[in-house]
C-alpha cells in the first residue's frame, strides 16, 4: 500500500508540475504577444506590423563624417535627430525592417525614390559568417582594421539591387532609417 500510495503522490505531483507550467507559460506567451503588439495580416505572405519599423529616409551625415559620433547610440542618433520632422524618433534600419519596406506598398513608394542612391549602412548586429561583418565593429571603426586578408565591414542596403550586402568599413555612406 505503502508503495502504491508513494506512486500517487509522485504522478500527482507531476500532474501539477505540468498544469503550472504550461499556466506559466500560457501567462508569459500572452505578456510577450501583448507587449510586442504584432498583428498578423490574414493574407500572407505579408509581413508583420507594430515594432518592426518600415524605411523612412536617410541620415543627414555619413559614417566617418566629422563630429558623427561612434557606436550605435550616436549613429541612432543620426536618424532621429534629422532635421526633417517626419525622422524624430527613428533608428537605424535593420535588414528584417527594410524587408518589411518593401512588402508595404507606402514605404516600397518611398524606397523607389532612392533607387539613385546607391547604398546605406543599415544595422545587422553580429557576423552573418567568418569575416569581420560585425557593424564595423558596432559602428566604432571607420577603417579597414588592421588584418588586411580580413578587413571591417557593415551591412548595406543597395536600393538599386534591392538587396543587402557588405561595404567595407572606410567607405562613407549615410545610414538608412526606420520608423
Amino acid at each position: 500500500m505503502t508503495g502504491n500510495k508513494k506512486i500517487n503522490n509522485i504522478l500527482n505531483w507531476i500532474k501539477d508540475a505540468w498544469l503550472k507550467a504550461a499556466l506559466i507559460l500560457l501567462i508569459v506567451t500572452g505578456g510577450f504577444y501583448t507587449y510586442a503588439q504584432i498583428s498578423w495580416p490574414a493574407d500572407e505572405p505579408n509581413p508583420t506590423t507594430g515594432v518592426v519599423g518600415m524605411f523612412i529616409g536617410q541620415s543627414s551625415k555619413a559614417f566617418g563624417d566629422s563630429g558623427v559620433g561612434t557606436g550605435y547610440a550616436n549613429v541612432n542618433d543620426l536618424c532621429s535627430k534629422n532635421t526633417a520632422p517626419d525622422f524624430y524618433g527613428s533608428h537605424i534600419c535593420s535588414s528584417m525592417e527594410m524587408m518589411n519596406s518593401y512588402n508595404h506598398a507606402v514605404a516600397s513608394s518611398i524606397i523607389n525614390t532612392y533607387n539613385t542612391t546607391p547604398t546605406l549602412w543599415i544595422n545587422n548586429g553580429p557576423p552573418g559568417y567568418t569575416s569581420n561583418s560585425n557593424d564595423c565593429v558596432g559602428w566604432t571603426k571607420t577603417d579597414k582594421g588592421t588584418d588586411t586578408q580580413n578587413p571591417n565591414y557593415g551591412a548595406v542596403w543597395n536600393f538599386a539591387a534591392k538587396a543587402g550586402g557588405l561595404s567595407p568599413c572606410s567607405t562613407g555612406r549615410r545610414f538608412a532609417c526606420c520608423k
